[in-house]
């Protein structure tokens, strides 16, 4: 990540290039990238299944930034692999479809995240919905290789064609046996999944396992009104949610009226200066989207950096802050913009320049 001169001790989750060493198409519409990651680095992009790599790509002369789960498994493969579904319309999705080939160099930030396996002994319910699976997948694999836990797996996609990584998951169950159980639900044979068929897979372990949940929001939602009416408490129920920034910048763009009221942010982007009323209870990328810029995000929630700017003037406050940026970064004015509010009337911030 390049930045301007004054803050270019800024090291949150800078960009290294890597190497595609081959890609693998999964099914029509989803592909996994393996990546190489030099000696160098190797400590650096150590990872704990359940995480994910920011990517920063240029798509006509616009630069993105996506991040894509890994689905390997820290503890018995060597390489680290991300899957990426081909989504209508999303310009990062389909550039790694129709664009990217392996001996391309990808910049790459470090591995972030916290859809993590908790270090308990119990049972492990999964629950993935298309794409889903990629975190999923990486979760499963490591608590069976680590630890004696089993676990049982509901995999919802629209067919028996959609399904991502059906190989792995066959010699999973061959391999652990009585250990692994898994579920396949198709939506063209078994109709989208309600509350009632997901419950009948919680009441079981209700009391006692740890449950994690990924997939398209519909799916999610479903899956987590099970969990509510069975009374499974929030410290054993894990959730990630893939959302697209395309999608979400357009559902930004008009929340709040433009008016001579209200706080107003100068945002430095791309070296172009664009001042932006912020409305009550906007963060400043909220604010940044709804104006029509296309301020760099990736996971919304705090903690993959991809979103990091800089404040020159003024005050702004995070709501939360999980690890996209540290104390040292956080006292030299780094900001989460996907998270920060303003508390001046006026503040300008500074976004980093690309590469």
């Amino acid at each position: 990540m390049t930045v301007s001169s004054e803050s270019a001790a800024f090291e949150s989750g800078p960009y290294h290039e890597l190497e595609v060493l081959r890609i693998v198409e999964e099914t029509d519409d989803a592909r996994s990238i393996v990546l190489n990651i030099p000696e160098a680095l190797r400590e650096l992009y150590t990872y704990e299944a359940g995480q994910f790599l920011t990517f920063r790509i240029t798509v006509d002369d616009h630069p993105l930034v996506r991040c894509y789960s890994l689905a390997s498994c820290p503890e018995t493969e060597s390489e680290h692999k991300v899957t990426v579904k081909r989504v209508d319309e999303g310009r990062a999705s389909n550039w790694f479809h129709d664009v990217l080939k392996a001996g391309d160099r990808l910049q790459v930030m470090k591995p972030a995240g916290n859809f993590c396996l908790a270090d308990r002994g119990t049972p492990i319910v999964l629950f993935a919905g298309g794409s889903g699976i990629t975190p999923v997948i990486s979760l499963a694999k490591t608590a069976l290789a680590k630890t004696d836990r089993s676990l049982l797996l509901v995999y919802a996609n629209r067919d028996a064609k959609s399904v991502i990584f059906d190989q792995e998951l066959r010699e999973l169950e061959a391999r652990y046996g009585e250990r692994v159980q898994l579920v396949h639900r198709h939506d063209d044979r078994d109709g989208f999944l309600e509350v009632e068929a997901a419950r009948s897979w919680v009441t079981k372990f209700a009391r006692e396992a740890d449950f994690y949940v990924c997939g398209p929001g519909p799916y999610m939602d479903v899956v987590e009104r099970a969990l509510e009416s069975e009374g499974v408490t929030a410290d054993r129920i894990f959730i990630e949610r893939f959302v697209s920034p395309e999608i979400e910048a357009l559902d930004q763009k008009a929340p709040h009226a433009e008016s001579d009221a209200g706080a107003r942010v100068i945002i430095r982007l791309d070296g172009a200066e664009t001042e932006v009323i912020v409305g009550d209870g906007e963060t400043i990328l909220e604010a940044a989207h709804r104006a029509g810029l296309d301020a760099p995000c990736a996971c919304l929630e705090g903690y993959c950096g991809a979103c990091v700017a800089q404040v020159e003037s003024g005050r702004v406050e995070m709501r939360v802050n999980d690890g996209g940026v540290d104390e040292d970064q956080a006292r030299e004015g780094w900001v989460l913009t996907c998270q920060g509010e303003l508390r001046s009337a006026k503040a300008k911030i500074v976004y980093p320049d690309p590469d």
